[in-house]
């Protein structure tokens, strides 16, 4: 069910690599947001997807400062293509939950449901469903929200994506790292 982890580490070659291809793309050995966007194909005209993008940068700019020095961009790439299911899904929910008070409403759920459909249709149009962000949110309550509270918890939120590749596949989220200068 797309569980297996690979926990293997880098070695010292492909760190090095990594960083060559980090400092070609960013020779000022930072990734700031205005890149961060161009690499997402992201327009200045998109709010959504701009406030998204941002949320995402920020959650792994650890030191404040508005860019994403070496550590920072590997530290996010080994939680996204190395870190446990468990961690990875821990970090979506945390974009998800735009107000911090530890569950999802609806609102916060079909808010970035539709702007990673945007996202994907943007960049590659055949990887959305034929349903609407409103069905795909729907559908996700029905299936997570064990309690039918209208809310999703974390618990309820990690339950839901181990026991379903669907709400997996929908509620992890895929900010296509290998996008981040891996070739």
């Amino acid at each position: 069910m797309g569980q297996a982890e690979s926990h293997k580490e880098m070695d010292l070659e492909q760190i090095q690599e990594l960083c060559m291809a980090f400092m070609k793309e960013c020779p000022s050995g930072a990734l700031h947001l205005h890149e961060l966007k161009r690499i997402f194909g992201i327009p200045a005209s998109c709010e959504e997807e701009t406030l998204y993008i941002e949320t995402v940068f920020h959650s792994f700019d650890t030191n404040r400062d508005n860019a994403l020095d070496f550590m920072e961009y590997t530290a996010a790439l080994h939680l996204i293509l190395r870190g446990n299911l468990e961690d990875r899904l821990k970090w979506s929910f945390k974009i998800y939950d735009k107000d911090g008070n530890g569950k999802l409403d609806r609102e916060e759920v079909k808010n970035l449901i539709r702007i990673i459909y945007n996202i994907k249709r943007h960049g590659n149009p055949s990887e959305t469903e034929n349903l609407t962000p409103d069905q795909i949110t729907d559908r996700i309550f029905d299936l997570v929200d064990k309690n039918k509270d209208s809310q999703i918890s974390l618990e309820e939120f990690l339950d839901g994506a181990q026991k379903d590749q669907w709400v997996l596949d929908q509620l992890q989220l895929d900010i296509r790292p290998c996008g981040w200068f891996l070739e």
